[in-house]
């Protein structure tokens, strides 16, 4: 029993040593840092494609909507279509009774003024209807639109016909291809921002009006330039630069941009294709500090 306990004051104390020394391989990398450098990740700088994207936010709707009239004051004496259902145009649609006392009138026939999708029956049979009462509502959802506000230094770039990619929540991981339709003559003054309609093909009727959406215009495109990642470029005081290794060390470069897609940005001054890029620990670096190259 007492060598079982003197056993465990032992093996605790050794315990208790070892976790006191953070042992060799902790100093030899402390002691790397300071002799050799830091560890950088470092990347060739290439040349690439770039898009200048603008993202904006709006809701997705019809490209049509119609309304479907009596254009007599009667009854209302059948629904003959129901909500989600395709109609072709001329079909018809609700029948209303004009009968007044003593005359009997044949059912007059509302009919579907262009095809599409019924969005909405508005009405119940027996109700009083008169001709300024929509009784159905048609849409036309084949493609879809989606209006947002452009500010008034990015209306310059926007014209008719340019591509758009549109995301929607519902469908995280597809994205639609459509254009801008229309790009409103005015800018309203309170907000200075324009209205950009954008229309987009629908065969599948994936896109939904009353979804919200992003649209990504896409302003123009450059390809071979020089290019690097978003997040190996530094924003201080005005300024944009990077860091470069160079024979042992970081060289702090300063740096002019062009495009923006989010992801890689478009360098047209200040560095090279074929220069390093440091891409790691950009925090720690100062212009001359000491690097070497993970390998």
């Amino acid at each position: 029993m007492r060598a079982s306990r003197i056993l465990t004051v032992l093996t605790a104390g050794l315990l208790a040593a070892v976790a006191c020394n953070p042992g060799p391989k902790k100093v030899e990398t402390a002691a790397a840092v300071e002799t050799q450098g830091l560890q950088v990740a470092v990347l060739d700088v290439t040349a690439g494609d770039v898009e200048s994207r603008l993202s904006l936010s709006g809701t997705i709707a019809p490209t049509e909507q119609v309304m479907a009239f009596a254009k007599v004051a009667g009854r209302l004496t059948q629904n003959l279509v129901k909500e989600g259902q395709t109609v072709a145009q001329g079909q018809v649609v609700a029948t209303v009774n004009r009968d007044e006392p003593g005359q009997e009138f044949k059912d007059y026939q509302v009919t579907a003024p262009l095809a599409g999708v019924v969005a909405k029956v508005s009405m119940d049979p027996g109700s009083m209807v008169a001709p300024s009462v929509p009784l159905v509502i048609i849409i036309n959802t084949d493609a879809v639109k989606l209006t947002v506000s452009v500010i008034e230094s990015e209306i310059g770039k926007v014209r008719d016909g340019l591509p758009v990619q549109v995301v929607v929540p519902a469908w995280p991981d597809r994205r639609f291809s459509g254009h801008i339709s229309n790009v409103l003559p005015i800018v309203d003054p309170m907000s200075r921002t324009a209205k950009v309609e954008v229309k987009v093909p629908n065969s599948g009727r994936a896109l939904k009006p009353g979804m919200s959406a992003t649209a990504e215009l896409i302003l123009g495109r450059h390809t071979g330039v020089v290019t690097v990642p978003r997040a190996a470029i530094i924003e201080k005081m005005g300024e944009r630069y990077v860091f470069l290794y160079e024979d042992g060390k970081a060289k702090r470069a300063n740096i002019q941009t062009g495009y923006d897609d989010g992801q890689r940005v478009e360098v047209t001054s200040g560095i090279r294709v074929g220069d390093k890029l440091i891409a790691s620990d950009l925090n720690v670096l100062k212009d001359g500090s000491k690097v070497r190259a993970k390998p």
